[in-house]
């Protein structure tokens, strides 16, 4: 018997950090307002959702925490956060 399975792909837009040795916490600031603290992965990098958050241009700032203390706050830098475009990823596989 062949089966058709039909396989789509969401994008939702994530902020991704590399591994940062030693950090354990990370606070952003996206825009002026201070997102509050999470955990980093074991290696110090992490991936925040940025899909409760507006479209449109984001300044972003990042200071990173541990059992010592946190750092500064990071050079700001900027991105665009766009409304995904037609949906697409579409893919039929016969089984």
């Amino acid at each position: 018997m062949r089966k058709l399975i039909l396989l789509a792909i969401l994008l939702t837009p994530f902020l991704v950090c590399d591994p940062n040795p030693g950090a354990e916490k990370v606070i952003l600031e996206i825009n002026g307002t201070e997102i509050p603290e999470f955990a980093t992965e074991a290696d110090g990098s992490f991936r925040y959702d940025l899909a409760g958050m507006p479209d449109g241009d984001m300044v972003i700032r990042a200071k990173a925490g541990n059992v010592w203390g946190w750092s500064g706050w990071s050079v700001p830098f900027q991105d665009t956060k766009a409304a995904p475009g037609a949906f697409g990823g579409l893919r039929v596989l016969s089984e």
